[in-house]
């Protein structure tokens, strides 16, 4: 008997808005792209030769640009917040079994200004090590303004 497993890392994201007394006025998802950064950053941890803490911030920009797996960085960075994350779960997707970590970040009102955006990615930073973008989507204008909080949620599956 033989056993092939086929799974890939994945992940999806959720994008809301809200106003001060926390209704949503925007919520959508969307699928990423895992970098070959991301990947390689995985593989060296499993490896031994990354190890320690990392620490995880959501990255939003305003790069229209699609995608693609040698993405290093955001195409236009706007802002960059500390994410906070939940313990591991295992949840079964199309069959199958897979561990998901949920990361998630707050980005506080902007007051008069506003940002145009269309782009979001992991990045996660270990000392001394140059941060890594672990992720990347693009998604249809997002316009931040005023006093709406913006949360994104991120479910990555292993």
């Amino acid at each position: 008997m033989s056993l092939h497993e086929k799974q890939t890392l994945s992940g999806r994201l959720t994008i809301e808005l809200r106003t001060p007394d926390g209704r949503i006025v925007t919520r959508r998802q969307h699928d990423n792209l895992i970098t070959t950064a991301g990947k390689s950053l995985v593989a060296r941890i499993f490896s031994g030769e990354v190890t320690g803490k990392p620490e995880l911030r959501i990255a939003i920009g305003s790069d229209a640009h699609d995608v693609k797996p040698d993405d290093k960085n955001l195409g236009e960075p706007r802002d960059e917040v500390v994410a906070t994350t939940k313990q591991v779960t295992v949840v079964s997707e199309d069959g199958q079994q897979r561990a998901l970590a949920t990361v998630t970040a707050t980005f506080p009102p902007i007051g008069d200004r506003r940002q145009e955006l269309h782009e979001a990615g992991i990045v996660i930073r270990f000392p001394n090590l140059d941060p890594v973008l672990y992720n990347r989507v693009t998604f249809g204008s997002i316009t931040r303004t005023g006093n709406l909080d913006m949360t994104l949620t991120w479910e990555v599956l292993f």
